[in-house]
């Protein structure tokens, strides 16, 4: 049975083979769920509910649960918000690939 770093690999072969655009698309993709996850770790540990954050950052409960699932997307003012809100800043980093 593959893992599902086999299944990560397979999808990244596939996107290479499909040419730039593909691979863009797939590194897209991939901010945007690290996004995520990122956003809820930083919340989870702090012990904060989704509730929690909400009224800090003024951020709707149900925009920051569509967020976190990576099923938003979501502007800076809303990024900004949650991560002022959890002690945060957003800044731009230079890449492993670069």
């Amino acid at each position: 049975m593959p893992t599902f770093d086999d299944f990560i690999a397979e999808i990244e072969a596939e996107a290479r083979a499909e040419g730039p655009e593909a691979v863009a698309e797939l590194e897209a993709f991939r901010l945007h769920f690290s996004l995520a996850r990122q956003l809820a770790a930083q919340r989870r540990a702090q012990h904060l509910t989704q509730k929690q954050l909400a009224e800090r950052s003024g951020i709707d409960q149900a925009e920051i649960s569509r967020i976190e699932r990576g099923q938003a997307n979501p502007t800076a003012a809303t990024l900004g918000a949650l991560t002022g809100a959890l002690g945060l800043d957003v800044q731009l980093v230079p890449s492993k690939a670069a």
